[in-house]
């Protein structure tokens, strides 16, 4: 009897001693980094390195993540960046989760007066191992991460709003390679009207068939009622009004005034793109808008080495 528990002892510590030494499934957070930053949200990207050290394939539904900013939980994500190692193999992947401003100022205390948010990203992944003598269900992992992103809570507007006439020497030109015979003052006149919201004496021509330049001056206003200045060199954009694209380029005229950034946009579109709804416009001195947005942002080093994209895609009304 003796023996035999002696046997049963041995051979449970030989087992065990056979379990420590299997090896074990790595993963590690290759890469975490924020993507993307918009007016209403923050594009967090992480990349997931698992190692496979088993001659069977190792799958995952991917990791949960907590998302606390300023000590409040803010957002969960489950199922994030889930893949399939091969046998004996090493494989990452790539994946994007994204963090809105509106979820977070909801909840932070005294938002309008911070700069900055500390961010705080708790994540856990359990990784199913293979059915094997002396090997867990499962292996887990959990991981702590922070991040400080800038404190945005932004109001966009269109202000400043003016369209130039064209000139009798552009008119008399877009008349004679549209062929249209039409006396140019007339047609100068009635564009002019149409331009200033007044319905013309007598139905000239429609600016619509002609091709001239107008020339076109507003403000992008973009005001942020956090206390991050939103700042950059240049902007790119796109201007529609009332659902219609009306011109698209780049500006470098760019003023910082407090809270505020003010881009300076001056362009041209040709008259072929007074459309019923953007004559609306200036009949009606007012009309809405959508203005579509792409900067870089440069944070400190500690937060991003590189520039960072900022995008933003907004809509509203103005009046002029």
């Amino acid at each position: 009897m003796k023996r035999r528990v002696f046997f049963i002892l041995m051979s449970m510590m030989a087992f065990g001693a056979a379990a420590q030494s299997i090896p074990k499934p790595t993963a590690e957070l290759s890469k975490f980094t924020i993507k993307e930053i918009t007016l209403r949200d923050v594009t967090f990207q992480f990349e997931l390195t698992v190692s496979n050290p088993y001659p069977l394939a190792l799958s995952f539904s991917g990791m949960t993540l907590d998302f606390s900013v300023e000590g409040s939980k803010v957002f969960s994500a489950a199922n994030k960046g889930g893949f399939s190692v091969p046998a004996k193999g090493k494989k990452s992947n790539t994946f994007d989760v994204r963090l809105a401003y509106e979820d977070i100022y909801k909840l932070v205390q005294n938002y309008s007066t911070k700069e900055w948010l500390n961010t705080v990203i708790d994540g856990s992944l359990t990784i199913p191992l293979p059915k094997v003598p002396g090997v867990p269900a499962t292996i887990s992992f959990n991981y702590k991460l922070e991040k400080k992103i800038p404190a945005i809570k932004p109001e966009v507007a269109i202000t400043d709003f003016t369209v130039t006439p064209p000139s009798a020497a552009e008119v008399s030109a877009a008349l004679k390679k549209a062929e249209k015979k039409v006396d140019p003052e007339k047609a100068r006149g009635a564009i002019a009207n149409v331009l200033a919201g007044k319905k013309p004496a007598a139905p000239v021509i429609d600016p619509a068939d002609l091709d001239l330049p107008l020339r076109i001056k507003f403000t992008i206003k973009i005001r942020n009622d956090a206390r991050f200045p939103i700042n950059f060199n240049s902007l790119g954009y796109e201007l529609f009004i009332n659902d219609e694209s009306l011109v698209l380029g780049d500006s470098s005229a760019i003023n910082q005034k407090g809270q505020d950034i003010l881009i300076t946009v001056t362009n041209t579109f040709s008259s072929k793109r007074l459309s019923t709804q953007v004559k609306r416009l200036f009949a009606e001195k007012k009309g809405n808008f959508r203005v579509i947005g792409k900067a870089s942002l440069k944070l400190p080093d500690d937060i991003s080495k590189q520039p960072i994209p900022l995008g933003f895609d907004e809509r509203g009304s103005f009046s002029f």
